[in-house]
């Protein structure tokens, strides 16, 4: 009977440590892949943002139409972005937080450089590259956080040191 006794108590032990160890587990995978969404959400709202800016940036701001497509621009296209980056605040680790600030600050100034004047599109691909290379540092720091190597590409080739914004080599002196 005491070995039957050991043998529950062994089981009920077992049990309790396991659905201890599970929890710690499913709480753990629950904040890496919140941490992951939110990274990627705000990867994809960079993509999604640089496009209307590059719109804002190469029309012509004497148009009727130009006042209200700031506004509309700031006041709805920028949602998406504010809540990916107001997620990675809360999810993001202290490294990529930091390199995401950065990120943010480059594409407010983009939004305020496409008001200034109307853009050429050559005027437009280097206004945009301060903004690419804050992406750029964004995505290398994921990588590193995920310990992924770093990629043997960059994701923008322009923003390459020796590459110029057509991405051709950059003659050297």
């Amino acid at each position: 009977m005491s070995t039957a006794v050991v043998a529950a108590v062994t089981a009920i032990l077992g049990i309790a440590v396991g659905r201890l160890w599970d929890s710690r587990t499913e709480s753990a995978r629950w904040r890496r892949d919140q941490k992951t969404a939110s990274y990627q959400s705000f990867a994809e709202q960079f993509q999604a943002l640089n496009e209307v800016l590059r719109v804002l940036a190469t029309a012509d701001p004497t148009a009727d139409s130009y006042a209200d497509r700031v506004e509309r621009i700031r006041l709805d296209d920028f949602k998406g972005w504010d809540s990916a980056f107001t997620s990675v605040w809360l999810h993001g680790s202290a490294e990529v937080v930091a390199v995401a600030t950065q990120l943010d600050q480059a594409v407010t100034d983009l939004f305020y450089r496409a008001q200034e004047r109307q853009l050429v599109i050559d005027e437009w691909k280097q206004a945009r590259v301060p903004a690419r290379q804050a992406f750029e540092r964004f995505i290398a720091a994921i990588r590193d956080e995920l310990r992924l190597p770093p990629a043997p590409v960059r994701f923008f080739p322009h923003t390459q040191p020796g590459r110029d914004i057509h991405n051709r080599p950059q003659p050297t002196e």
